[in-house]
């Protein structure tokens, strides 16, 4: 049964000495697990989407689809910024939102740098 505690006191003063390390380190985690892929160009910016289908049927209706990519910030000690997708559905005529879709997160890859030689 001791073994058993110091086993257990063991781990968990790795898992605090890792969260601390990679939490207050600038550079840790982007080292142990690479960066995370670039942001879209036309990040937060409606764009009207042509090509798909959805804006197709959209078009059929009398509506146009536009779309965008949000950056939502984190909430709280831990929380990480992610990748929104949006989408909205306009009147042609009047320019009215007559609907949205809800919101889509978007991964993010990490991408490791290659080796320095």
């Amino acid at each position: 049964m001791l073994y058993l505690l110091l086993l257990f006191i063991g781990i968990s003063a790795v898992a605090v000495y890792l969260l601390v390390v990679f939490r207050e380190v600038p550079g840790a985690v982007t080292e142990r697990w690479g960066e995370l892929e670039g942001l879209p160009q036309d990040l937060g910016q409606w764009v009207t989407d042509l090509d798909s289908e959805a804006a197709n049927d959209a078009r059929e209706r009398g509506l146009v689809r536009e779309v965008r990519t949000w950056r939502e910030p984190g909430k709280g000690w831990f929380g990480r910024d992610r990748l929104v997708l949006q989408i909205r559905y306009r009147d042609a005529e009047t320019g009215e939102i007559e609907s949205a879709e809800p919101d889509r997160v978007l991964p993010r890859r990490r991408v490791k740098r290659p080796a320095d030689v």
